[in-house]
């Protein structure tokens, strides 16, 4: 039994498109932008979009191999201080209490600083070659704009303090752009994203 064929006429296009009892046939006359129009898809579908799309993607892969991922974005904590080392310098938490006495003698005792904390960031992004950081929290604004001037001197040489607020929207907005990216190459695709960008 033979199907019945339809033309359907688009007012766009000079050539019609085929209409069977079902989906719509791609006529192979018509360019692949045109057939996406006359389909409801964006014309983002075409083979030179998903191109530039899957290029930026590997730039940004090649730029940024292993990203810092954030199931949510990063609470503030405005007291936290960030000193980044290299994995080569190896301190230990005594060393950077020490540099911290050195610059606020009876910092802890005083309760002026109230933790030292260490991140690896090779194990947090899972690469190597990354900086580790050291997260000091003082309790008070005026400690924290003492450190910001002054940094501190493990082992006597001098590292300088950030807010550890900046260094992480950093790595936020790494993570956002990351997202869009795969995100917009997913859609080209025509793949379905996931939360766990």
């Amino acid at each position: 039994m033979q199907h019945e064929v339809e033309p359907l006429c688009s007012p766009t296009m000079g050539n019609p498109l085929h209409k069977e009892a079902g989906p719509l046939l791609a006529d192979l006359e018509i360019p692949e932008e045109t057939q996406a129009r006359s389909l409801g898809r964006p014309v983002k579908s075409s083979k030179q979009y998903l191109q530039q799309v899957i290029a930026e993607y590997e730039a940004l892969d090649r730029e940024l191999p292993c990203i810092r991922k954030f199931p949510t974005p990063p609470a503030a904590q405005p007291l936290c201080l960030c000193m980044e080392s290299s994995a080569e310098e190896d301190f230990t938490h005594l060393e950077v209490l020490e540099a911290l006495e050195a610059e606020l003698p009876g910092a802890m005792e005083s309760g002026r600083v109230s933790s030292i904390r260490f991140e690896n960031m090779n194990v947090i992004c899972g690469t190597a070659g990354r900086r580790d950081r050291w997260l000091i929290t003082v309790t008070d604004f005026q400690t924290r704009s003492r450190l910001l001037r002054s940094g501190i001197r493990p082992r006597g040489r001098l590292h300088r303090l950030l807010r550890h607020d900046e260094l992480l929207l950093g790595d936020y907005r790494l993570h956002l752009r990351r997202c869009q990216v795969r995100r917009r190459m997913l859609e080209a695709l025509g793949a379905e994203s996931t939360e766990e960008d």
